[in-house]
């Protein structure tokens, strides 16, 4: 408790699962507060819940494990140790981004950043396994970038509602896509922004042009989708 009466406490959900991943802070009530303790509460962030292992995803992996069998460390191997560990959804390995003998691996977990409790235990698991011989290695979430789109259509047929949120299934299942560190092609979201029914035109006014995610030994950017605003052609 600090000088103004409030503490921060760890919570964790009651059931699994991607319903109770919270992004951003929101309001609460404590059921049964402790004597001398208001009930209030402020829920910062969530993070870390996923959904149970699909067969399609086992089977993925089974697939992987068959196709790149275990090779001593190489990057395909740090990405099968990363996967190994409950909570983590994909991981991308970077070979050297900090130098000679590093390798680092980017998290995520249910598309979204895992929490510091899952990243912690990625990097205690890498270690255990990894060759002895390995430098540094090096588990982190990626760095989240929003990027805003600003797109005017000429329509036929189609209302501008429809057509905005056929325009923001598009852009969301390009951008969802993308892995960490690369960069977000303006030319592939107009050309699958040109074959939605409807559309006879297309303008996108931002991003001006291709959107490239900062990499190097500090820094690890992820495109993801900002604001989408869809208007007629002005």
């Amino acid at each position: 408790m600090d000088q103004h009466g409030q503490a921060t406490v760890t919570i964790v959900a009651n059931q699994s699962g991607t319903a109770g991943n919270l992004s951003s802070p929101a309001d609460t009530e404590l059921v049964s507060a402790p004597m001398g303790i208001n009930s209030r509460a402020i829920i910062q962030t969530l993070a870390g819940g996923t959904e149970a292992e699909t067969n399609a995803s086992l089977l993925a992996r089974l697939l992987d494990i068959i196709r790149r069998p275990p090779a001593g460390g190489n990057k395909y191997d740090y990405r099968r140790w990363a996967l190994e560990v409950p909570g983590v959804t994909n991981a991308f390995v970077y070979p050297l981004r900090r130098g000679l003998g590093t390798v680092d691996i980017a998290i995520t977990s249910a598309d979204g950043l895992p929490s510091a409790d899952i990243i912690k235990a990625v990097q205690d698991h890498i270690d255990d396994v990894r060759p002895v011989t390995a430098k540094s290695s090096l588990v982190l979430a990626p760095a989240l970038r929003p990027v805003n789109f600003v797109i005017e259509v000429v329509l036929d047929g189609i209302t501008l509602e429809a057509a905005s949120q056929e325009i923001t299934n598009v852009i969301t299942d390009a951008a969802g896509r993308l892995a960490p560190g690369e960069p977000l092609i303006r030319s592939q979201i107009e050309m699958r922004i040109s074959l939605i029914p409807g559309i006879r035109d297309r303008r996108i006014i931002a991003p001006v042009e291709n959107v490239i995610a900062l990499v190097d030994r500090n820094h690890l950017e992820w495109l993801r989708v900002g604001r989408i605003t869809v208007r007629l052609f002005s």
